[in-house]
């Protein structure tokens, strides 16, 4: 678990008070030494590297289990999520990683809860099923299903986070991989409280450094073009980018329907979900087009 944010005390702490019949030790990954809490199971590793997939392969490195178990320092883990992961890993060894839903905490304010209604809702939102706290186990179709989040590998299936990737897309990487070996399973059981990025400012910054390294992988990673979901979104932006006076209204009228339905926000705020899922998908749509821009001119100056 890399440790930077303030309240990365609060995700240590979810963790040392797990609810598991089982021993298991805590890896947090930062850049300075931390205070340990007296006798827990509780290890630090200082990596200055900010590269978070160089700080989970280092902490992965010092791991003395068989499940590895991955949580982002905003997040805060269910008391039973590790008996729960663990229960079914044990229950099912054909399953090589297990991820879950990360939904944000009941303390969210407007601001965060319309970034969650923008990465919940199902067909418009972010199209990670993790994000969408669909309900069921199964296995996933995609390795974007499921996030780093909240996220479970078995020791023998994990191959290392790409280091070369960094930051964004190191996880889709490493279960694409396990994938390619075995199954992966989505377990609603399997949860995670993860506090959302303020709308509009801080979500849509991050949302465009997302869309633009995908944008660059799309490019650099010929995978990434087989993915249903980012043929069907460029699909429909183009449609409304070609027909906007005529589509405009069947848009606010979908995206009030649908992000409804999936929304924590109080009534009030309904008729704002239109316009503020206007700007997340514009900043996707941007956001590709600009990485993948960036990377064939930056493939044909190396060539």
């Amino acid at each position: 678990m890399p440790v930077e944010r303030p309240d990365a005390d609060r995700a240590i702490n979810s963790v040392l008070a797990q609810e598991a019949p089982f021993e298991f030790e805590l890896i947090a990954v930062s850049a300075a030494p931390l205070a340990l809490p007296a006798g827990t199971a509780f290890r630090n590793v200082v990596e200055p590297n900010r590269n978070p997939a160089t700080r989970r392969n280092r902490a992965v490195s010092v791991a003395g289990g068989e499940i590895l178990a991955f949580l982002d320092d905003d997040a805060v883990a269910d008391r039973c999520w590790l008996a729960t992961a663990v229960a079914y890993l044990d229950a099912h060894p054909e399953v090589l990683a297990l991820g879950g839903p990360d939904p944000p905490p009941d303390d969210s304010t407007t601001a965060e809860l319309i970034s969650d209604t923008l990465l919940s809702t199902r067909w418009i939102g972010s199209g990670v099923l993790a994000h969408e706290n669909r309900a069921g186990v199964f296995a996933i179709e995609h390795p974007n299903d499921i996030a780093l989040v909240n996220l479970f590998v078995r020791r023998a299936a994990f191959d290392g986070f790409d280091e070369t990737i960094g930051y964004i897309g190191e996880d889709t990487a490493l279960v694409e991989r396990v994938m390619e070996r075995g199954r992966v399973v989505y377990h609603s059981g399997v949860r995670v409280f993860h506090r959302r990025r303020a709308f509009p400012g801080d979500y849509l910054l991050q949302r465009w450094r997302y869309r633009v390294k995908t944008g660059r992988l799309i490019v650099t990673q010929p995978g990434y073009r087989a993915n249903p979901k980012v043929k069907l979104f460029f699909a429909g932006a183009a449609l409304m980018f070609f027909f906007f006076p005529i589509l405009a209204g069947p848009y606010y009228v979908v995206t009030l329907i649908l992000g409804a339905s999936s929304t924590r926000l109080p009534r009030r705020y309904w008729p704002l979900i239109p316009f503020a899922f206007a700007a997340h998908h514009v900043t996707y749509f941007v956001a590709i087009i600009w990485g993948a821009v960036a990377a064939r001119l930056h493939r044909r100056r190396r060539q």
